[in-house]
């Protein structure tokens, strides 16, 4: 009889790794992080990490190790290569930044390398597999980084205590941001660097962590700036890398005529405090007061998109030898334009031209899927009128008027020949379409959570919030009306150049005012609010990055409402910009439109309406317009071939069961899988694998409070499903006379299923944690459980009696 998977390690491979030099635990780390960490009662416990070992390299007195591989384990008689396919490796290598993946059943090995992008194997294990030196000399063979020199030491530096427990993805990240740091002064080329992670994933945790971990290598020998292009990103950078370096960080600015950051080892300043958003400037000048050239070690470009709007790169040319590290969510490529300057067109045309391709990506699906982002359903809706086209005729037929003033329309008033969806709300209003598509809203969210949600409601301009922020109003009065409760104060507002940045606080802290913000762009980027459950779509789109910010605005997990899932209510048919490029057209190129947007959709708030009449054209609204609103589906973001795909939430769902039901026929196979802990990961691994997430599903369908089990035997098999403590409590009221017939220690243990069951699922049973509860330690633990048999054999009974209620 053959070993599974966990005998094959135990037996066959554990032992030719030790063999082999990975004989502690700097060298060899038994599996990747978990997906999610542990966060107890709430249940969001993700488990083991999708990968067997993570392989590293370590040399003398460094801090930590480097992975450079990883290793996954097959049961004893599985095909080596099973699963070892181009398209995996990449991923795996990518996801870890590794440069190797092997898969071994303990007597043959495969391995994808990353650096050639070919397949090797079937090889003897024991025999081929390389050693500890040979994976360090082979890992410096194909990198050309040489961990003996002293330089290396760059690679193996330890985290900040602020931060000692960063995600693998961030780690992974600054390792790749170092190894691009290195190959640039190996080849005596400038340092650019480009990492391209997820709102809300952590970039500035990762700039405290990198900036910590180039102080530990000596490498800021002048000071550090991070750069950003809005306050509330200020604001977050300083105290996220106050928290590292304490006292060593400031924000730049002018304080009794000096600069206030002067002596400090990390500046940060936002690119209006250097002067550099000011176009009409022939230099920057606070920039070249306070900084003489090459003032900087190391400049972080924070969201460098964004960065292109404005003539920003002076401050990257007065510093050519600092190390330049962009952030981003959506990496910015533009279209050239013959009206750049030279310099800017160097700096700001392109992301990738000026940085080179992003050195680690992590994005929004794989930050959902691993449970770090908030999952996403999406609501398509539609109104019937915006596949309307309104010609110039007959909108004068319907004896238009100017929406601000009330004045009659004239032909000379209409810019265009004909009107479509994309010009409602913004040159064209339609009387009944804001109310109607604002009653639907209203609806959907009294449905989904109830009316008191916070919500950001992206509209087309100013006087398009104004109207929708009466409208929403209006409908929370006569709902608590209805259901007589008091209205609670600020229920929607508008937030936008114009005013109500006052409102952002109350919004983020509050859970009694400030629900729904109506905004054009403001709320775009760098405002987090944990706690948002809706992100709404009232105006069209162009532009990819813009809507990645602004979903990203929603992504963001909030423990303590149990926020876990966001609602995105597509009106327009943006959503359809999921898995398009980041390419739009230079700032430069763009003619603003009177509505304050521009031909890609990127305009501001800032270009919107300025509170007065004078010089701005007429807006025409008409009224006689028959307007419904129907429904186009729900939707679950995931990814196919590569890019994120909209799949129809009901395919989501006959997908992920379909997978389980043909690993588990019926429900008693399902248990038997369940309780089988190999078999149980290898399906979570599988599902993981081709991006179907079992947390998304629960989150779904609205399961928070029950285990996986439960989600898949109910929606799989039709069982009853019961939430985590009621299956915890049912095993120990159905079990009592079994537990009465044991030892009382025995008892105690097997009790403690069910009560740790009831707190953090079948995780919980399979940590080792389990064995330090007090009640369960001090009864003696797995030596308790010998007086009943073989532990294994009773803990396997166990479980099988608690899926069993």
């Amino acid at each position: 009889m053959s070993y599974n998977e966990a005998e094959t390690r135990y037996y066959l491979i554990d032992p030719v790794l030790r063999d082999k030099g990975y004989d502690d635990a700097s060298k060899l780390k038994l599996e990747t992080p978990a997906p999610v960490e542990a966060i107890g009662h709430k249940g969001r416990r993700g488990g083991a990490g999708r990968t067997d070992y993570l392989l590293c390299v370590q040399t003398p007195d460094a801090a930590k190790p480097l992975p450079v591989g990883v290793l996954e384990a097959k049961k004893e008689n599985a095909d080596p290569l099973q699963g070892m396919q181009q398209a995996k490796g990449y991923a795996e290598c990518s996801r870890f930044h590794v440069q190797y993946v092997f898969a071994t059943n303990g007597h043959l090995y495969g391995e994808f390398d990353k650096t050639t992008g070919l397949q090797h194997g079937p090889h003897p294990f024991k025999d081929n597999f390389p050693t500890h030196a040979e994976l360090t000399q082979r890992y410096f063979n194909d990198t050309g980084i040489d961990l003996s020199q002293p330089q290396a030491a760059l690679l193996f530096t330890a985290d900040s205590k602020a931060y000692p427990k960063s995600r693998y993805y961030q780690d992974a990240a600054i390792r790749a941001c170092f190894e691009k740091i290195l190959r640039c002064e190996l080849e005596q080329k400038p340092c650019r660097v480009l990492l391209a992670l997820a709102t809300g994933a952590g970039k500035t945790v990762i700039a405290a962590n990198l900036l910590w971990r180039l102080q530990q290598a000596g490498r800021l020998t002048k000071p550090a700036l991070f750069l950003c292009d809005r306050d509330e990103l200020r604001t977050q950078g300083y105290n996220k890398l106050k928290a590292a370096f304490g006292g060593s960080v400031r924000i730049v600015e002018t304080v009794n005529g000096h600069n206030a950051a002067k002596n400090a080892r990390i500046h940060i300043a936002t690119y209006q405090t250097l002067g550099l958003d000011d176009e009409d400037k022939g230099t920057a000048s606070f920039l070249t007061e306070h900084y003489p050239p090459d003032s900087f070690s190391v400049i972080i470009i924070d969201e460098c998109h964004r960065s292109a709007f404005g003539r920003w790169s002076e401050v990257l040319l007065r510093s050519p030898n600092a190390v330049q590290i962009g952030l981003t969510a959506t990496p910015r490529q533009l279209r050239e334009s013959k009206k750049h300057t030279a310099e800017d067109a160097q700096i700001t045309a392109d992301n990738h031209k000026y940085f080179g391709e992003p050195v680690y990506e992590y994005d929004l699906i794989k930050a959902q899927e691993d449970g770090y982002l908030a999952a996403c359903e999406i609501v398509k809706r539609k109104a019937s009128i915006d596949d309307t086209v309104f010609s110039k005729a007959e909108i004068l037929a319907a004896k238009p008027k100017d929406i601000r003033t009330g004045q009659p329309i004239t032909e000379a008033d209409l810019t265009k020949d004909q009107y479509t969806g994309k010009d409602f709300d913004d040159e064209l209003f339609i009387e009944l379409r804001t109310p109607k598509m604002c009653a639907d809203l209203f609806k959907l969210l009294c449905q989904n959570g109830g009316p008191e949600q916070k919500v950001i409601i992206f509209c087309t301009r100013d006087i398009h919030a104004d109207r929708v922020v009466q409208q929403m109003n209006n409908l929370y009065v006569q709902w608590c009306k209805q259901h007589g409760q008091t209205p609670k104060d600020h229920y929607a507002f508008k937030c936008t150049s114009n005013g109500g940045r006052d409102m952002i606080q109350p919004m983020r802290g509050s859970g009694e005012r400030a629900f729904i913000a109506c905004t054009v762009d403001l709320l775009a980027t760098g405002v987090d609010i944990e706690r948002l459950n809706a992100v709404v779509f009232f105006r069209y789109l162009e532009s990819s990055i813009l809507f990645y910010q602004m979903v990203g605005r929603g992504t963001r997990i909030d423990e303590e409402t149990q926020k876990y899932k966001f609602w995105l209510y597509d009106y327009t048919g943006v959503t359809d910009l999921f898995g398009t490029d980041f390419i739009t057209a230079s700032s430069q190129a763009k003619k603003k439109r009177s509505g304050g947007d521009d031909e890609d959709g990127e305009g501001g708030d800032d270009g919107g309406d300025t509170g007065g009449t004078d010089n701005q054209p007429a807006v025409a609204e008409i009224k006689g317009q028959y307007v419904s609103i129907s429904g186009e589906g729900r939707f679950i973001l995931t990814q196919r071939d590569g890019k994120a795909y909209k799949m129809p939430l009901d395919e989501y769902r006959r997908e992920i069961l379909q997978r389980v039901v043909k690993e588990a026929r019926n429900l008693h196979d399902f248990r038997q899988l369940w309780i089988a802990t190999q078999k149980r990961r290898e399906l979570i691994n599988h599902l993981l694998g081709e991006h179907f997430s079992p947390e998304v599903l629960r989150e779904l369908e609205d399961m928070r409070e029950f285990d996986y089990y439960d989600l898949f035997a109910h929606l799989g098999y039709r069982a009853q499903a019961l939430t985590r403590p009621q299956r915890g409590q049912g095993y120990l009221d159905g079990n009592q006379s079994w537990f009465a017939d044991m030892p009382v220690n025995a008892a105690i243990v097997l009790q403690g299923f069910g009560k740790q069951f009831s707190l953090g699922g079948t995780d919980a049973l399979e940590i080792k944690e389990f064995w330090d509860v007090p009640d369960i330690r001090q009864a003696g633990g797995l030596a308790a459980l010998e007086k009943l048999g073989k532990p294994v054999e009773v803990i396997l009974q166990a479980k099988g009696r608690l899926f069993g209620v």
